[in-house]
């Protein structure tokens, strides 16, 4: 866009934070309905389907230990294998439809409907946009790891694993640092992705986060800070992590045992993907001079595109 980096010079920390914290006093049944979604369409069958194939692979691994040999079954590989993409493309594609949503909440909030969720043209373009990252991400990996380990396992055999070791904690550091950046980078491409159903979004967010960096990590870490006072709140008083509401899930609990833990991670999941999803609309939305504000009286119709090149 023109004038990229006098716009990108305006985002306002406070307003992202704030914003995303108004949206959920604003919209309090849209965020228990986009957690009850997360909770019953994703982590209620994913718990299910991993904790159905975890006895299988732990029974092998067992045997494995014992005899040396690893004598899976090909119905362990195959069932763990297709575990994996289901529990895979269910996550994407009920990451997309909860993003949306909030995008669309921050975005286009008189476009409501059913608590602002759809499954339409918009959330398909966002699991392509996901399964790209995914892909992108894997390969970055795999780029990083590759030679870090050939070059960290020659030290280790030629110089001494003491320096081995500290190496290994320098790329760490190094790589967690990189990758943090570009994360913050790409951080954007979500609510561009949405806007525009194309696939410009991880181009757009790079360019329109060049220089508006710092604010956009005073953001990240605000909403961290948040996230993690939320989980420590949220698990603290209800006695119960993920990991062990996925188990105690699948032991078949009492139906006001198995009430309590749909309340609790309701709440839970609603309010922490407002805050980690919001914000970056709300960047867009500061950036963006067609949206300076949010949009009350145009109709869905004629919705203005984010002003982000």
């Amino acid at each position: 866009m023109s004038g990229e980096a006098n716009t990108i010079g305006h985002v306002r920390v406070g307003a992202a934070v704030g914003g995303a914290l108004r949206l959920i006093a604003r919209r309090p049944f849209s965020v228990l309905a986009w957690g009850l979604f997360t909770t019953l369409a994703g982590f209620v069958p994913l718990s299910v389907i991993l904790v159905s194939v975890l006895p299988g692979a732990q029974a092998a691994a067992q045997s494995a230990a014992m005899t040396g040999q690893f004598t899976a079954s090909t119905a362990i590989w195959v069932q763990m294998a297709a575990a994996g993409v289901f529990v895979g493309l269910v996550a994407i594609v009920v990451l997309a439809v909860m993003d949306a949503a909030v995008y669309r909440a921050v975005l286009e909030p008189d476009n409501r409907g059913f608590f602002y969720l759809r499954l339409r043209r918009r959330e398909l373009s966002l699991v392509g946009h996901f399964l790209l990252q995914t892909v992108l991400w894997a390969v970055l990996i795999a780029i990083a790891s590759i030679p870090a380990a050939w070059v960290i396992g020659f030290i280790a055999n030629t110089v001494g694993r003491s320096l081995a070791v500290l190496l290994s904690l320098v790329i760490a550091l190094a790589a967690g640092f990189v990758f943090g950046i570009v994360g913050l980078r790409l951080s954007l491409a979500g609510p561009i992705a949405f806007d525009r159903s194309g696939a410009a979004g991880l181009a757009s967010s790079w360019r329109a986060t060049r220089d508006g960096f710092g604010p956009i990590l005073a953001v990240a870490i605000f909403i961290s800070l948040i996230v993690w006072l939320w989980t420590y709140l949220m698990f603290a008083l209800g006695h119960v992590t993920l990991i062990s509401a996925a188990t105690e899930w699948c032991a078949n609990p009492t139906l006001e045992r198995r009430a309590e833990l749909v309340a609790i991670l309701t709440l839970y999941f609603g309010v922490a993907r407002v805050l980690v999803t919001a914000p970056g609309a709300l960047i867009c939305r500061q950036l963006s001079p067609a949206r300076a504000a949010p949009v009350t009286t145009a109709p869905a119709t004629k919705r203005q595109p984010l002003a982000l090149s």
